[in-house]
């Protein structure tokens, strides 16, 4: 308002003291002062309107003409260059012309009323202006309207409906909005691939003799784990590696299987409390070919035989760990076993105590660890636990797996591997570790994660 009124005190002092055409500019000076009053108290009739205030005043309607005496203070060429123009007359008064009249005549009046009164302003007060009218025409428009953000309220509201929701509108009405809701993925996927080979030699004459040997592992690793972040978790693993090592000094095979195994593990649990889930586990285990031992042609073990079998329920322990480190421990009271041979080798029937039948079930209780930690980066370390008794014997092994990834393609691994069985036969029963059984690898080679 204090811009506006000097705009008017300044314009009306310019227009009254002009010399030259003294009797046009009072009456020029007059129609310029009417229609400034008219927009001044077009702007108050704008505000009472805005706060819903009412007024006995007879309205008066808002010109479009009268721009330039809008917004901030503006430099427009237009009021400059007509005075600096030689030559410049104020513009002849007409004698039937009137404020309200329509048509050129009255714009070009209008617009030189408006740019005298600027134009006295900007050397009164300079200040007042800091933008020029090239400027404002470059700027984009900009909506006056907020946007309003969402709180946490309506985008709780908005998950706990994500099941039901069909459309936008479900959950935020008839508000002019563009959002698109998507159900989030809950499941987890990856996988690894690694190939290792090695490979020595010996010339016949080597001094201290040895064995030339081939050797070849492979590893692939499948994981797909739900968790919902509410109520129910899933957690899927399948494991299978197969390796061979070439026996020059046997004289039954041509290279010997290293490592052999099918794994496949499941478990579904359901929040019971914070970090603990009542858990169903199922655990499979069994191998692809036929396990020999060196200048020996009888098999010890076979495909489906044997293939053991864990059913088991409890409750299960997973804390969660910000940096990606997973852990669990599964306490599990109620457990079914059940070990299936399906072959008519005597051998393997013996090694496994089950001569004369191909099923053996077994009721105990059994716990399960897993963990996968990262140590620093790219060192991984993976461990595996699992105790099962049938209160008549027991069954249990430690699994490590030591893990460096050098670069996207490259890696190595420090596999070991304990075992306690004192259901086997008594041939498997050692003077030093008893029933205890080790197995250890190092391997250098490929590997893939995707």
């Amino acid at each position: 308002m204090k811009l506006i009124s000097l705009l008017i005190g300044f314009g009306l002092f310019f227009l009254a003291g002009c010399p030259a055409n003294a009797q046009n500019s009072k009456s020029y000076a007059k129609e310029a002062a009417s229609v400034v009053a008219k927009y001044k108290k077009g702007l108050v009739q704008a505000a009472r309107k805005a706060v819903q205030t009412s007024s006995d005043e007879e309205e008066v309607p808002f010109s479009p003409y009268l721009y330039k005496l809008m917004g901030p203070g503006v430099y427009y060429s237009s009021a400059l260059t007509d005075k600096f123009t030689l030559g410049y007359d104020l513009p002849e008064q007409q004698q039937d012309a009137s404020p309200l009249s329509e048509g050129m005549d009255y714009r070009q009046r209008l617009n030189a009323s408006i740019d005298d009164v600027l134009f006295t302003t900007y050397v009164a007060q300079p200040s007042h202006f800091q933008y020029y009218d090239k400027q404002i025409e470059a700027e984009e428009l900009v909506s006056s309207v907020a946007e309003v953000g969402a709180t946490t309220e309506d985008l709780t509201e908005i998950y706990n409906k994500v099941d039901e929701i069909k459309d936008v509108t479900d959950v935020v009405s008839d508000v002019d909005v563009d959002i698109q809701i998507k159900k989030p993925n809950f499941w987890a996927t990856n996988g690894k691939f690694s190939l290792q080979f090695t490979q020595n030699y010996f010339s016949e004459n080597w001094y201290k003799g040895g064995n030339n040997n081939v050797t070849l592992l492979s590893n692939l690793v499948l994981e797909a784990n739900y968790n919902d972040q509410k109520r129910w978790t899933w957690d899927n693993k399948l494991d299978l590696r197969l390796g061979f090592v070439t026996a020059t000094s046997d004289s039954c095979h041509r290279y010997l299987t290293n490592n052999d195994k099918i794994y496949l593990f499941s478990k579904v649990g359901l929040k019971a409390a914070k970090n603990w889930f009542y858990t169903t586990s199922f655990e499979a285990n069994s191998q692809f070919l036929p396990g020999y031992k060196s200048n020996d042609r009888r098999a010890y073990s076979k495909f489906m035989a044997p293939l053991d079998v864990y059913v088991s329920l409890g409750m299960d322990w997973k804390p969660t760990f910000k940096n990606g480190n997973t852990f669990s421990l599964a306490l599990l009271p109620l457990s079914y076993k059940m070990r299936y041979i399906n072959a008519a080798d005597e051998t393997i029937h013996s090694s496994y105590n089950m001569v004369g039948k191909k099923f053996q079930q077994d009721f105990g209780s059994k716990i399960e660890l897993k963990s996968k930690i990262t140590i620093v980066k790219d060192l991984t370390w993976q461990c595996r636990f699992y105790y099962f008794t049938a209160y008549e014997y027991t069954e249990s092994e430690l699994e490590n797996l030591l893990s460096f990834q050098f670069n996207k393609y490259i890696s190595t691994e420090v596999y070991t591997l304990w075992r306690f069985d004192d259901n086997r036969s008594q041939q498997y029963y050692d003077s030093t570790l008893g029933y205890f059984q080790f197995k250890e690898y190092f391997t250098l080679g490929l590997a893939y994660n995707f």
